[in-house]
């Protein structure tokens, strides 16, 4: 007891005295060797019995705001690497010499392991972009961890030069590289091309992918010779979590809501009694379906308020075997609903030669969405030397949509006060199960002391899609002088099963031959080659039916779809319909390329050569359809690049790559799909491969590991764009119109971007800016009066040329975080901002009548406060409510006439959707044995 009441005697003794005395601020830098700033190290000021204690900020700075006087040891802690000491003197405002931390490595065996290692980190991300070949961008794990984001797809558009293509419930679904349609850019896993389980494309939906399972996203905006030649917009890699040095877990668990669901109820079904097969796959193709072979208790549809969505991932990893055996294994679970109001007018040239959009069906929508995601995902790594190491990586996503879709359409008399109205109500049930299995084998090895490097890879993936018993309940009502009509059952109500599968089997070899040459420093060749054998089936079979007997009015024969009595128009189905066929597509590659360093000039060119054998056979029964196609052809893709590095922390690049987009697998087959869209889409068997040259230039300034100012050119000449233009079947004026993909002439696309990141203690700042401008000419038609004087003339059609930009290009793309992190108390926040400029969705073969989107800004938030090993956290998405629009740039044609939503002055509304915000609560935790 004395000895604590002299203690607090001379320390209020000490402390009295130093009130007089002078006091000075203190601040300073902590990094490691690499520059990346040691966020949360702690620096300490020790006189005893004196202890200042700070944080180190975002941006690697610490600061003490008082320090007496006097000389104190200093010591900097981190995990993961050995405490830094020193002794300073404190006699006048302080700015201390930058302090490196030193990893606390040790030696296991021949494999040397940092105490921690910094995959993932954001200064990993920018290490990455600073030493690659080609023109990259990175998004750390870190960063998706602080985002709002959920999927890969959510990721993707925090990228510079990146917009997304949203889905059903307005969920972001693919990705726009440059103003490039999806179609343009690839998609891997690892470092793999990964099949879709789209049922008509190549491209790959990313919001099957859990975006908690990335190491990092990594997006190409340029490709080298040992890249697959088919992106002309870019590749999207998705690098997935592999083991870490020590034992770690990581969990989470969240739930959420849509406010949608607080304006209107969701519809549901019964699944448990829908059947997967139809008749003809059950019983044989030659089988004819009675009306007992269909379930009608999965179509009857059920209003509800749904359960929170849930949100749930684990991953634990650890190495083994003395560090040589490293597993990472983790899952994702994510059940969510989601929901879409949609108004939408069926459009065309104005029949009388005003050159106007004529407004014929309104519809309003609304939309039901339960998705449930389920991610599987696993690696083994075994290092058995320092030179030579093996992987195996096993994934397996599922995303599975049961949606119903409330529909009420009119074409027949559209009143402005709905006294008097006829309707055409749809019910659409559809459960979409979708999924993509990938195993990967792959090995580095170095020989003859790492002059001669090999990695390979050896792949087997399969992507299904299964769209059982999609069925549409078609009925006809109205309102009559206010009062509205009892239903009557519509003609021809479709129930169709649909189903795909790719499978893939892929074997890359690539050689690295590192030598010595006057002159050139880190110099080497490399080569290469690749093989893909895919094969891709669909089946397509509809029933049709109709009310039998063909009046039955609601209340009086019926009150539900399992109470109405049916006649099957079609026992056997549509097995032989040319939507059943099988693809292939046969894909060799191989490449030499040569790197070296002049100086501070490095530089690389090399070529690849593709072989393409690609084609389908189809069942059809239709003479007038073409059964059987290929298409082989062979590509020399050249390409080269420098890197020049005036100082330590600055990049000029530039690069040259030609490349290739290959029709999608069903684009070339030659049959309809309907009744599902807004309008059908045919395929087109004349459609041929687009090629194009592209050209990059970016200058590259990293005054910090996590801090970046880049600023690019780009240039793409491509011949032969594919895009989906909106004709008519039989002519330009008769017969249904339908979505066709078809190779429109020369266009041109060149732009700007800018990317900066800046952190300030405990701020931050993201930001990217991409400007584009694309140009491409075809041939529109119009309908116009034979003399322009005389309205009563004939009406004849003219050809003309139209410059406009490529389908899916917005001119303005921006993307806006601001961040917060308070060390001490743990505290982190972010705004973020997503601004996505007009552009246009469908082409028409009209002359003015293009299909535009309206700009797009969608504003997220995220914030989480970390309690020990907790962390509890909130996200918030699309805040404002952002209506996602398309229009055409020119008035309806009747302006006297009022319709729904049209508020535009000078143009016409084609669609509107409201996907409202949505909201997450949730916890994480996170135990790490170092």
């Amino acid at each position: 007891m004395k000895r604590l009441f002299g203690f607090l005697i001379g320390y209020l003794f000490f402390a009295l005295a130093a009130q007089g005395q002078a006091v000075h601020p203190v601040k300073g830098f902590v990094f490691d060797e690499n520059k990346e700033p040691m966020i949360g190290a702690v620096v300490q000021l020790m006189a005893s019995p004196q202890l200042h204690a700070a944080i180190v900020g975002l941006d690697g700075s610490f600061q003490f705001s008082a320090i007496p006087a006097g000389t104190y040891r200093l010591e900097v802690s981190y995990l993961g690497y050995k405490t830094y000491e020193d002794r300073v003197t404190i006699s006048e405002s302080t700015k201390l010499a930058n302090i490196l931390l030193e990893a606390d490595s040790q030696t296991l065996g021949e494999v040397v392991v940092l105490g921690e290692a910094n995959r993932g980190s954001e200064a990993q991300a920018r290490k990455l972009e600073q030493q690659a070949l080609n023109t990259i961008n990175v998004v750390s794990a870190k960063s998706i961890e602080l985002s709002p984001d959920i999927t890969v797809a959510n990721v993707v558009q925090r990228v510079s030069g990146l917009s997304i293509e949203r889905n059903a419930s307005g969920d972001p679904q693919y990705a726009i590289v440059r103003g490039m349609d999806k179609r343009y850019n690839y998609t891997l896993v690892n470092g793999v091309k990964i099949p879709s389980p789209d049922n008509r494309n190549r491209y790959v939906p990313l919001d099957i992918f859990p975006a908690q399972m990335l190491e990092r996203l990594e997006v190409a905006k340029s490709l080298t010779a040992d890249m697959e030649g088919d992106a002309i917009g870019g590749s999207v890699n998705m690098v997935m979590k592999s083991a870490p040095e020590e034992f770690e877990v990581n969990a989470d668990f969240q739930m959420g809501y849509n406010t949608i669901h607080f304006n209107r109820p969701f519809y549901s079904y019964d699944r448990s009694t829908e059947n997967r097969l139809s008749p003809g796959e059950r019983f044989g193709s030659r089988y004819e379906a009675t009306m007992a072979d269909f379930s009608t208790q999965n179509l009857l549809v059920q209003s509800s308020q749904p359960l929170p969505d849930l949100f749930g991932g684990l991953t634990i990893g650890n190495r083994f075997l003395n560090n040589k055996l490293g597993i990472m294994v983790g899952a994702s679970v994510q059940n969510s609903f989601r929901g879409a109001d949609r108004d939408w007018y069926k459009i065309d040239a104005d029949p009388l030669g005003t050159g106007r959009p004529s407004l014929s069906s309104y519809q309003e929508r609304e939309t039901s969405i339960q998705q449930f995601r389920l991610g599987v995902h696993s690696k083994i790594d075994y290092r058995i030397n320092s030179a030579h190491q093996l992987s195996l990586y096993y994934g397996d996503f599922t995303l599975n949509d049961f949606e119903v879709r409330e529909m009420i359409s009119s074409d027949r008399d559209i009143s402005p006060d709905n006294v008097n109205a006829t309707y055409l109500y749809q019910t659409r049930v559809r459960s979409t199960y979708s999924g993509i299995r990938n195993a990967t084998l792959q090995g580095t090895h170095a020989f003859f002391y790492d002059r001669l490097l090999v990695d390979w890879s050896a792949l087997m993936s399969r992507a299904d899609f299964d769209r059982p018993d999609n069925a549409i309940f078609i009925r006809n009502g109205g309102v009559e002088n206010g009062r509205i009509m009892p239903q009557n059952i519509e003609r021809r109500n479709p129930r169709r099963w649909e189903k795909h599968y790719d499978e893939d089997i892929t074997v890359h070899v690539n050689l690295r031959y590192n030598f010595a040459l006057s002159g050139l420093k880190e110099s080497y060749v490399k080569f290469g080659g690749m093989y893909r054998d895919k094969e891709r089936g669909a089946l397509f079979n509809r029933y049709r039916f109709d009310p039998d007997p063909p009046l039955q009015v609601e209340g009086e024969q019926w009150n539900d779809f399992s109470e109405v009595r049916w006649q099957l128009l079609n026992p056997t189905g549509t097995l032989g319909h040319a939507l059943n066929y099988n693809a292939l597509e046969q894909i060799g590659a191989y490449y030499l390329s040569a790197h070296g360093t002049v100086g501070q000039v490095e530089f690389q060119g090399g070529l690849r050569v593709e072989h393409t054998n690609q084609g389908y056979v189809s069942r059809t029964t239709n003479q007038f359809e073409i059964s059987e196609l290929f298409q082989v052809y062979t590509d020399f893709l050249p390409s080269g690049g420098f890197k020049w590095r005036p100082k330590e922390d600055v990049n000029v690049r530039g690069s040259y790559y030609k490349a290739i987009n290959r029709p999608g697998y069903f684009e070339i087959v030659d049959g309809i799909s309907d009744e599902d869209d807004e309008f059908p889409f045919r395929g087109n068997p004349n459609v041929t491969r687009a090629i194009a040259d592209n050209l990059d230039l970016r200058y590259e300034y990293f005054p910090r590991a996590n801090e970046q100012f880049l600023f690019g050119a780009f240039y793409k000449r491509i011949e032969d764009p594919i895009e989906l233009l909106l004709v008519r079947q039989n002519s330009l004026t008769t017969g249904p119109r339908n979505l066709t993909p078809t190779n429109s002439g020369t266009a041109t696309n060149w732009g700007l971007e800018m990317d900066y990141s800046k952190f300030w203690n405990q701020f931050g700042l993201r930001m990217n800016y991409t400007f584009t401008r694309s140009s491409l000419t075809t041939m529109k038609s119009e309908r116009v009066r034979e003399n322009p004087e005389d309205p009563s003339s004939q009406l004849i059609l003219r050809e003309s040329f139209q410059t406009r930009p490529l389908q899916g290009q917005a001119d303005h793309i921006g993307n806006l975080s601001l961040l917060y992190k308070n060390q001490r108390s743990g505290t982190d926040i972010q705004l973020s901002a997503v601004y996505t400029g007009e552009r246009i969705e469908i082409v028409s073969p009209w002359l003015g009548l293009d299909i535009w989107s309206r700009p797009f800004t969608q504003l997220d938030f995220s914030a989480e406060q970390r309690i020990g090993s907790w962390v509890l956290f909130v996200k918030a998405n699309n805040l404002l409510n952002s209506p996602y629009e398309l229009f055409v740039k020119k008035p309806r044609k009747t302006e006297q006439l009022s319709f729904p939503l049209q508020d535009r002055e000078g143009q016409t509304i084609v669609q509107r959707d409201y996907f409202w915000q949505s909201f997450r609560l949730g916890v994480r935790y996170k135990f790490n044995a170092l």
